[in-house]
């Protein structure tokens, strides 16, 4: 097989088989095995170890990623895709870290859910929130609703509605509602919700 070595920066250095880039490694790992900026035929067992290495680097690196905070797949799928591993690799170091229980969707779902809670989001933004992060619809779905009951949305809208009121309590009423129910559906509430809350503070 062909083995191609670009350093990519001091530290790291992009591996390449046969024309095709199968991932980083530090430049430290790779520098007793082979130089940077190699290029020439190497034996099939020497390519199959470095594959060993690209893998082992791949797992490694979503440990540490997953170790400082949980993290969706998708966010883990894209952070490899940046270190330019290739597919199969990351396949691998994905399916290892679910298997070893590492990485959870449906455990990011309900981090990622009481976060937004706690920051008084609506629903809708929440749902728009799980989405971005690729999660499956029937991880969450029971979650949020379990989560997040109507009531809780009510009691969120009011604290912000009364919040936002007090803050501009010297604008006309008129001017004072409309403004209000603007900042409230930019946030993903919806207008019925608003009015609701609306009609209560009044």
């Amino acid at each position: 097989m062909r083995l191609r070595t670009v350093p990519k920066n001091r530290y790291t250095v992009r591996v390449e088989l046969d024309g095709i880039c199968r991932g980083t490694l530090p430049t430290r790992v790779l520098l007793p095995l082979w130089p940077d900026n190699f290029e020439g035929e190497i034996e099939r067992d020497k390519a199959q170890e470095l594959l060993a290495l690209l893998e082992k680097q791949a797992f490694s690196t979503l440990l540490d990623y997953l170790a400082k905070a949980e993290h969706s797949e998708f966010q883990c799928r894209n952070l490899l895709k940046r270190k330019e591993f290739e597919p199969r690799i990351i396949d691998a170091a994905i399916q290892r870290c679910r298997e070893q229980n590492f990485l959870s969707d449906a455990r990011f779902a309900d981090v990622l859910i009481r976060s937004y809670i706690a920051r008084k989001a609506s629903k809708r933004a929440i749902i728009a929130k799980l989405r971005e992060q690729r999660i499956p619809r029937e991880i969450w779905t029971e979650l949020l609703e379990e989560l997040y009951p109507r009531e809780q949305a009510s009691e969120n809208i009011s604290e912000l509605l009364a919040k936002y009121c007090s803050t501009h309590r010297g604008l006309p009423r008129q001017k004072l509602r409309g403004k209000a129910f603007g900042y409230l559906f930019r946030k993903g509430f919806e207008l019925e919700e608003i009015q609701s809350a609306w009609e209560e503070l009044a």
